[in-house]
Order: structure tokens, then C-alpha cells, then sequence
């Protein structure tokens, strides 16, 4: 993909970030929390296709330059290593680079190069020979995992993709042996800022039992730990990944084949983590003022919607935050970041580290209308099934049922204030 000359594009990143710490980011450190400050003062005041590459506003010089650095290792092609057979990229992959998938930062599109596909057995087991990741591209002399076909099927107006996989013998990867599961990249946006939500923060909005008997039950996705304690998963369609850190370095692996210290040194590792640690979000079109805003969240908080995509959230202050405009920032992501049942029709039959498959984690709608600014083509939920962001709402099952009803009683205009909030988030 063409880019502008990184020099000038420095240049006018820094400039940027000074303008929206002396603008926008002041105006969180010293005024009431706003919602159009999606990412307090870290919120990006871009609004262009360019949005989510912009660094977060609020960097020191120093945090600044580590970031650009850090952007060019995040662009870089990975290539088989010379001399060293088996190590570099490979031997099987999805994509040579970071980038290629999360497409300017954003999500990617559901074809294969910006997406992957997830497969189980139907009992959760790895598919031997494979394991939970299909790599359709390899280095020369070596064969993909599989083929990978996308079709797409329509059920009453919306769409859902069929994948068929084809190998050589002997795995058999038939749909009544293996569960399949087609996954685009999300963006990448505000990831230090929901890295840095306490745990009890988080805690304090699961139900897993449903005690409240609203219908709604989101759980933590706990992870087993480094043998001391347990982690919260929360990055990821499932919250697989504790930190940006681990979710970083299972891109590398998983996706590149790339192993760490083996193929990227620690200090990559590192960087290209911190890159999308300090990736601000961007401020909605809209001040609160507005009526578009006052209806949106009306309905946003009438059809409960608001009860997984949690609007407001706040950061900690730790000295080990590796911005400290990170720390103490009350943030708008729209995200609860537990795993909610959304019911049979987004169940991919892919069960993941104790996340079932019709379990997903809320995704965060900061930026949401500006998906397809950044990637014309990009879709919503977790395979880009849905082409607009109503057919995303009328996906909705199992716990979000519900919300999904009183989206389709709502007059037209009505759904379309809803609509119209949505799109300048």
C-alpha cells in the first residue's frame, strides 16, 4: 500500500499531536469528562481515512519519537531469514506484515489477506496437523495448512459466510468433523487506555448467573496465568489475550509464524506493543449538545444496549503505564470487555479457551462510523458479515435479544436517530 514520505509524515504527526494536547487534551485534564473525547486526553482530532494511524495526543516528545519508530517496525514485511531454514516469516502464515491485515489500523476485510479463519473440532480439541488456525500461505516448497474458500449465504436479507477448507489427506476438515470460524482483524484503536481499565472496574459489570434477571450475563474470560494468579482476558473476538503484550506477540506467532526471541527480537516485540499501546481514538462528529447525540443516547440506553456496550469507563494511574497520559483518563469506548452469549446465529461452533462459539467479548464502538472511511470495505461483528452497522444491530441474539426486538418495533425515524448517533461515534 502506498504511503505518503515517512519524513514529512512525521512532521505533520507531531504537529497534530502538539495541536490536540493544546486543544482537545486540555480540555479533558481540566474541564468535566466529555463524551466527544472518546479517548480523554489521548482522543485524536482526525477524522479522515488517516484517523486511526494517528498517535494518541498527550505524548511527551520522547513517548512521540518511540512511536514513530515503532509505526515503521508495525509496517514491516516479514521475509523468511536467509540461511536459516524454518526461521523468519513461516513456514506457514496469514500475512507478512502487521498492517496487511489491520488495514490503516482498522478492521479488515472479510476476504482472505485481512482475515483468518478459526477452526475446532466439535468436541473444542485442536484439529490435529493444524491446531486452531488455518495458515493458507506458505514459503516456497511448503504447503498451507489449507485452502480457503469464502462464500456467502443469504438468510432473510442479511448474509453469513460459508468457508470451505481443502487440504491433503489425511486431515480431514469435512464441516460435520471441524467447526470453522472466518475472523477480520479489528482495529486497533484506544488499546492502552482499555488495557489500563482495573480488573475490578471490569468486574463490577459481569453477572455471570444473571442475579438482576434483565437477561443479561456477561462473564470475565479468565485465563490461566503465569502460574501465580489468573488474568482477565480482554483484547481479542474472545478476550483470548490479558494484555497488549501477549496479544502482540500472538499475532507474531499465530499469524506470521514469527517466534519471539527466536525471529523478532525483544526489543521489536516491545515496540510494535507500544505502537498500539499509545494509538489514540478518535472524538466523535458531534459535541453532546446536539440533538442527534441526545436522541442516539436516549435510545442507546432505552433499547439497554448500553448494559455490554458500557459507555463510560476509567483508566488507573500506575507509574508503570508506559504513557502517563494514560493514566487517571475517563474514556467513552462503549465496551464492558466480558463475554456475552449472542446466541445461534453468530455461533461459529468454534469453542476457545473456555469461550464457547456463540460467546464473543463487546466490542468497543468508539470509531465505529469511521469503519469504512478507513477501509471502504471493511464489515462489522466478528467476520464482517453485517455491511452496515444495521444489519450488525439485527445479528444481535441470545442476551441481546431483546435489544434487538425494541431496535426492529422502533418507527423508522426513531431507528434512524439511533443509526445516525451510531455513525458519528
Amino acid at each position: 500500500m502506498a504511503r505518503p514520505d515517512r519524513s514529512l509524515r512525521r512532521l505533520l504527526l507531531a504537529a497534530l499531536a502538539l495541536a490536540v494536547v493544546l486543544g482537545l487534551g486540555l480540555r479533558q485534564v481540566w474541564g468535566a469528562a466529555d463524551p466527544q473525547l472518546a479517548a480523554g486526553a489521548m482522543t485524536v482530532a482526525n477524522r479522515t481515512s488517516a484517523s486511526f494511524e494517528q498517535p494518541a495526543a498527550g505524548l511527551t516528545p520522547a513517548e512521540l519519537e518511540r512511536h514513530q519508530v515503532a509505526d515503521g517496525l508495525f509496517d514491516r514485511t516479514h521475509v523468511p531469514l536467509e540461511g536459516a531454514p524454518g526461521a523468519g516469516l513461516g513456514p506457514r502464515f496469514n500475512a507478512a506484515s502487521c498492517i496487511a491485515c489491520h488495514v490503516r489500523n482498522g478492521r479488515g476485510r472479510p476476504l482472505m489477506g485481512e482475515s483468518l479463519v478459526r477452526v475446532a473440532l466439535r468436541d473444542a480439541r485442536p484439529v490435529p496437523g493444524i491446531g486452531h488456525q488455518v495458515r493458507d500461505r506458505a514459503v516456497m516448497g511448503v504447503q498451507p495448512d489449507a485452502a480457503v474458500q469464502v462464500e456467502w449465504q443469504d438468510q432473510a436479507g442479511l448474509r453469513r459466510p460459508v468457508v470451505r477448507l481443502e487440504a491433503e489427506a489425511p486431515i480431514d476438515l469435512s464441516t460435520r468433523s471441524v467447526a470453522r470460524s472466518l475472523r477480520v482483524a479489528p482495529p486497533l484503536i484506544g488499546l492502552g487506555l482499555l488495557e489500563a481499565v482495573p480488573e475490578a472496574t471490569i468486574l463490577e459489570h459481569a453477572d455471570p448467573d444473571d442475579r438482576d434477571g434483565d437477561g443479561i450475563s456477561g462473564r470475565p474470560h479468565w485465563l490461566k496465568g503465569d502460574g501465580v494468579r489468573r488474568q482477565l482476558g480482554r483484547f481479542g473476538w474472545k478476550a483470548l489475550s490479558a494484555s497488549v503484550r501477549d496479544q502482540t506477540a500472538a499475532a507474531f506467532l499465530n499469524d506470521m509464524g514469527l517466534t519471539s526471541p527466536g525471529d523478532i527480537g525483544a526489543r521489536d516485540l516491545e515496540l510494535v506493543t507500544f505502537y498500539s499501546q499509545t494509538l489514540g481514538a478518535p472524538r466523535t462528529a458531534q459535541p453532546a449538545s446536539r440533538p442527534v447525540v441526545r436522541r442516539g443516547q436516549e435510545l442507546f440506553s432505552e433499547l439497554q444496549c448500553a448494559r455490554c456496550h458500557v459507555p463510560q469507563l476509567a483508566t488507573a494511574r500506575s507509574p508503570q503505564a508506559v504513557a502517563q497520559v494514560i493514566n487517571d483518563q475517563r474514556i467513552w469506548p462503549y465496551t464492558d470487555l466480558l463475554l456475552h452469549d449472542l446466541g445461534p446465529g453468530l455461533d461459529d461452533g468454534v469453542s476457545e479457551r473456555g469461550a464457547a462459539g456463540s460467546e464473543w467479548r463487546t466490542a468497543p464502538l468508539w470509531g465505529l462510523g469511521l469503519t469504512q472511511r478507513v477501509n471502504a470495505s471493511a464489515g462489522f461483528l466478528h467476520d464482517g458479515r453485517a455491511r452496515t452497522i444495521e444489519e450488525a444491530i439485527l445479528w444481535h441474539g441470545g442476551e441481546a435479544a431483546a435489544s434487538k426486538t425494541r431496535f426492529e418495533r422502533l418507527p423508522k425515524q426513531r431507528r434512524e436517530d439511533l443509526l445516525a448517533w451510531l455513525r458519528q461515534l
